[in-house]
């Protein structure tokens, strides 16, 4: 778990409060970090598949491996978005030593996508196809949108926490709007019952 900032009852100074935000504007920054060695290669398709750390996302994973890639024509690009790290609201108005704090909970969230990425592509070379993976951050929807597009993927797989309308309309889904967002094809995968009662 990450650690929370050190409080204090001391005001910080300006220059520690203008180097906080000046941490904070750089981590809003996007990045595009290449976690997998891949050499060119001649496939004809791109398949890109978003992760996060649920039993949804492995689960769409697993479909796609087992069912539509095809690891003589295919190249498998996944895609982690990190979230912006951000100063709990929580602390209302104490002071807090957060300068390092934010290093180290960039540093756990960057190292924590890294290991995802890494775990899911040693599946993909297994399996005998040509992998990428790339780990990103920011708000999930605009970056996915984005990268797929710059990928010219020619289909896209997320997978679905199975919300129904009216969860959707109020809290949003990723999924959703990749579909009306996405250059390309989506596929939207929804873990079957059996799969769902196997976590249970």
């Amino acid at each position: 778990m990450t650690e929370q900032p050190t409080t204090t009852t001391q005001q910080p100074s300006a220059e520690q409060d203008a180097a906080t935000q000046q941490k904070l504007s750089q981590l809003k920054e996007p990045v595009h970090e290449e976690i997998l060695d891949h050499e060119p290669s001649t496939h004809t398709r791109v398949i890109a598949i978003a992760l996060d750390h649920s039993e949804y996302s492995a689960y769409a994973f697993k479909y796609t491996l087992e069912n539509i890639v095809n690891p003589k024509t295919d190249q498998v690009v996944l895609l982690n978005v990190r979230d912006i790290v951000n100063i709990p609201s929580s602390f209302g108005l104490v002071y807090m030593d957060t300068g390092d704090w934010i290093d180290r909970t960039e540093d756990e969230n960057m190292a924590a996508s890294h290991r995802l990425l890494k775990q899911f592509g040693a599946q993909v070379l297994k399996a005998g196809a040509k992998c990428r993976a790339i780990a990103l951050r920011g708000d999930p929807r605009d970056e996915l949108v984005y990268k797929t597009k710059e990928l010219h993927a020619d289909l896209f797989v997320i997978g679905s926490r199975g919300m129904g309308a009216i969860k959707r309309t109020f809290l949003g889904s990723v999924s959703d709007y990749c579909v009306h967002h996405c250059a390309c094809p989506v596929l939207v995968v929804r873990a079957q019952e059996q799969e769902k009662n196997k976590k249970a």
